[in-house]
């Protein structure tokens, strides 16, 4: 595969990221007020009323239960507390739409981030605020408990957790006392819009309302989203897509140095700032500096080895079938890695467990099999090919018949995803039909134009569906360049 050296003399800095606009964030956002009850975001209301769905919902393109039901119970309590003639029709909507889809929860495979904390306190909230809303139907109660009754009240308020994301499920409930324990020190709270407007509604800190007037600067259009900032992460899967198509920038070097800063024993979190470990994009990192010659510390791993698996926190309850593969793709790089064979089938035994009937995987970060999937076959090629050739042969399969992979006759990102596997597979292992992908090719190529930078669907799990926008670009670029297509000419620039 050919290799690609690309200068750029742009210096090297931690960005906040970019990513789509969250309807949940943006209500919170809504909720922010003066000393005098006056909304200090009104563009904020406006973003909510111009972007309800026509079946009275809010959130993303993509129709995800979870998504839609917490976004649109988010706009509802923000449009009721402003109390502003004019928002019965939106909010009546919005009701209405709630009562139509509450029991449809059960029918969706996946669970976003906080849900078993977010939805109870929420309908509670709600409730509070004399919404019309089916307060019968009792929304992850057990959950709640469940979650509540593993994690000790003294970590309610430390920026250490991940608990302070969800911040906003203590409601009312809350210790106004112990809430500046959490602001950390560029304004946010947990690296969530919401969260940290939560916090505005009970302390008038100033650092935190530059913190929401930042990501409104940075959109432009009233919308916040729902996590700020994301430098590493974004910085981590962009180098990683691009490094799967052999494109090597002089500019890594610098990005590498300045992220050797940021990591501690326990690795690093989402951005610099973030005081939360992510073993996830952790491990990406690890390949990467590896990759790169940057010394790696392999003790890394021991925090979150769990026996079976590795998790993603070390307080985590469920693991991620993608965070076990990243680890397996790196170790499998390692020659030197200790005990590596033992690591290497410890991880395969359990991909081998968690693999679907039909030979695909699903990832609690990501609501596509093709990411999942994809991401199995890089890892999985010089590991234990014949594993691999059954991901590859239920990617063939599900091809739709326009030539593309995903929902509602294809998406770009998923793809890209199925794209980058295939082509890793005919490069390692055995050569695919490139006939098959001559129309998938044709559509990457046209993922250069502005509006799709925008309007790509959210396929990523937060507490609501989003998409990072640079990453999902890389995996296209990625994608391009491995069939001998590629083009750097995106209206984003990647790095």
């Amino acid at each position: 595969m050919q290799t690609t050296v690309l200068q750029l003399t742009e210096s090297v800095r931690l960005r906040g990221g970019k990513m789509s606009s969250s309807a949940y964030d943006t209500a919170w956002a809504a909720r922010v007020t003066n000393q005098n009850g006056k909304p200090l975001f009104p563009e904020c209301i406006q973003w909510l009323l111009e972007n309800q769905h026509p079946d009275g919902s809010w959130g993303s393109q993509i129709v995800n239960y979870h998504d839609r039901l917490i976004s649109t119970l988010s706009a509802l309590m923000a449009l009721k507390e402003l109390n502003e003639q004019g928002y019965e029709g939106y909010i009546q909507r919005g009701e209405t739409y709630i009562w139509e889809n509450i029991r449809n929860l059960q029918l969706e495979k996946c669970k976003l981030v906080g849900s078993e904390l977010l939805f109870p306190s929420l309908m509670e909230q709600a409730e509070s605020l004399g919404l019309h809303l089916p307060y019968h139907i009792k929304i992850y109660q057990k959950e709640y408990s469940k979650k509540l009754g593993k994690i000790d009240e003294s970590l309610w308020y430390s920026p250490l957790t991940t608990l302070s994301h969800s911040l906003e499920f203590l409601g009312d409930a809350v210790d106004v006392g112990r809430l500046s324990n959490l602001l950390l020190p560029y304004g946010g709270v947990g690296n969530s819009p919401a969260a940290t407007a939560f916090f505005l509604k009970y302390v008038k800190d100033a650092r935190a309302l530059t913190f929401l007037k930042k990501i409104l600067q940075s959109t432009g259009n009233g919308s916040v989203m729902t996590v700020y900032p994301i430098g590493i992460f974004e910085y981590g899967w962009t180098i990683y897509n691009l490094m799967l198509a052999r494109l090597y920038f002089e500019r890594y070097t610098e990005i590498c140095d300045l992220l050797q800063n940021y990591f501690t024993r326990l690795g690093v979190g989402m951005s610099a700032g973030y005081p939360v470990p992510d073993f996830d994009d952790t491990i990406i990192w690890c390949k990467i500096l590896y990759e790169m010659n940057y010394p790696v510390n392999f003790s890394v791993l021991d925090a979150y080895d769990a026996g079976d698996y590795y998790l993603t926190y070390t307080s985590e309850l469920d693991p991620s079938v993608g965070t076990n593969i990243h680890v397996l793709d790196f170790v499998k790089s390692c020659l030197e890695f200790p005990h590596r064979e033992e690591v290497i089938e410890k991880l395969l035994r359990y991909l081998r467990k968690e693999m679907h009937p039909e030979g695909f995987w699903i990832d609690k970060w990501h609501i596509s099999p093709y990411y999942a999937t994809g991401h199995a076959v890089f890892a999985l090629c010089e590991v234990d090919p014949s594993l691999a050739e059954k991901a590859v042969s239920w990617i063939l399969k599900s091809q739709n018949e326009n030539g593309l992979w995903g929902e509602n006759n294809g998406i770009l990102e998923e793809t890209a995803c199925a794209v980058q596997a295939l082509m890793y597979y005919h490069h390692i292992v055995e050569h695919i039909d490139m006939e098959r992908l001559s129309q998938a090719v044709s559509a990457l190529n046209l993922a250069g134009s502005a509006l799709l930078s925008i309007n790509l669907p959210d396929l990523w799990i937060g507490k609501v569906l989003y998409t990072p926008v640079r990453i999902a670009l890389s995996s296209i670029a990625s994608a391009q360049f491995m069939v001998g297509m590629g083009n750097l000419q995106m209206s984003v620039p990647l790095l």
